[in-house]
């Protein structure tokens, strides 16, 4: 089942309106219909939103914990690659999500990483100043 059913079918369960879903997660009706009809994919904050009122994983609303279980980097598994040597834990999982990402995707998280490390450095360079 595709993401777009995945939710019409989350909605339909819980009688929402798709009215009611879109403004509970703050979009537009048509965007809810573009959700749904899988013309767009709800941005991550949203995902997480879906997510989060519908009580589900979000790997559950990509059908990760159904048709891709074997693919999934369990935090337990995996972590015997030679690369493990180099990398801890939660590298290793970031890494391994990372790579599944669709190339517009990584783009994103290379950007938000980015603008997380200019953040960062401004705000130790202003502690340090005080």
């Amino acid at each position: 089942m595709d993401i777009g059913k995945k939710i019409r079918t989350l909605r339909l369960q819980r009688s929402i309106p798709q009215n009611d879903l879109a403004q509970i997660l703050g979009v537009s009706k048509s965007t809810m219909s573009n959700y749904e009809r899988n013309y767009s994919t709800p941005d991550p904050d949203i995902l997480v939103k879906i997510a989060d009122y519908f009580n589900v994983s979000i790997d559950y609303l990509f059908d990760y914990e159904e048709s891709h279980k074997l693919e999934l980097t369990k935090e337990s598994d995996d972590y015997n690659h030679p690369n493990a040597a180099v990398l801890n834990k939660d590298e290793w999982n970031v890494l391994n999500y990372y790579n599944r990402l669709k190339d517009e995707n990584k783009d994103y998280i290379k950007g938000q990483m980015i603008q997380l490390y200019l953040n960062q450095t401004k705000a130790a360079k202003e502690d340090g100043s005080k």
